[in-house]
C-alpha cells in the first residue's frame, strides 16, 4: 500500500500503531558525569597550582569553573536519583502520552496544539494541553513555569525511529484525534 492510503481509518484499525518509548540511559548518565568529573579534577589541579599553564594564572577563574562543574555533577546526580531507569521515561502511543513525571495518561483529545520548530537545532516537539484537562495533569505541568501547559518530546533520540518518523507519528496521532 502506498503512503497516501495508509492514513485511512479502515487501514489504521486493522494494523498495529507504533508506540514510541523513551528510556533513560545509565550509560550516557555515567559518561556525562565522568566527563564532568574529569573537567572538575583538571580545573581543580590548575587552580591549586599542581598543573602549570603556559601563561601564569591566578587560579581563581579555574577554581570558579571547577566549583561550577561540581555543582552540575551534584545537580545531575540528584535528578538522576529521581528517575526509575527500569521504566520508560515516556511512552507515546495511539491512546495518548504517559510518563514517569505525568500523573496519568494524557489522551490525544486533551492536546490543544502540536508545535514542531523548523530550525535545524530544535530537538523537541511541544504539545500544549488544553485548559480543561484534568486538574492533576495541569498541576504537574504548572510546576514548569515557562512552558506551563506544555509537554516536550525529544524527537531525535527515540531508538528505532528517525527524527522525521517521530514527527510524522506524533502528527498522525494528533490529527486522528482531531478528526474523530
Amino acid at each position: 500500500m502506498s503512503e497516501a492510503t495508509s492514513s485511512t481509518p479502515e487501514r489504521d484499525q486493522g494494523t498495529t500503531q507504533p508506540v514510541l518509548v523513551l528510556r533513560g540511559s545509565v550509560r550516557i548518565l555515567f559518561m556525562f558525569i565522568g566527563v564532568m568529573a574529569l573537567f572538575f579534577v583538571y580545573l581543580s589541579l590548575i587552580a591549586l597550582g599542581q598543573i602549570e599553564m603556559s601563561r601564569p594564572t591566578s587560579g581563581v577563574g579555574e577554581g570558579l569553573f571547577a566549583i561550577l562543574f561540581l555543582a552540575v555533577i551534584v545537580y545531575v546526580a540528584v535528578k538522576a536519583r529521581q528517575v526509575d531507569f527500569t521504566k520508560p521515561l515516556m511512552m507515546i502511543g495511539p491512546d495518548g502520552i504517559t510518563g514517569q513525571k505525568l500523573p496519568k495518561l494524557i489522551p490525544w483529545s486533551m492536546i490543544e496544539r502540536v508545535d514542531i520548530p523548523q530550525t535545524g537545532r530544535a530537538g523537541l516537539i511541544y504539545l500544549t494541553v488544553r485548559k480543561d484537562a484534568g486538574p492533576e495533569i495541569l498541576e504537574q505541568l504548572r510546576k514548569r513555569q515557562p512552558l506551563e501547559r506544555t509537554v516536550a518530546i525529544p524527537h531525535r533520540w527515540v531508538p528505532g525511529f528517525s527524527s522525521s518518523e517521530v514527527k510524522d507519528i506524533v502528527n498522525r496521532y494528533f490529527e486522528s484525534s482531531q478528526r474523530g
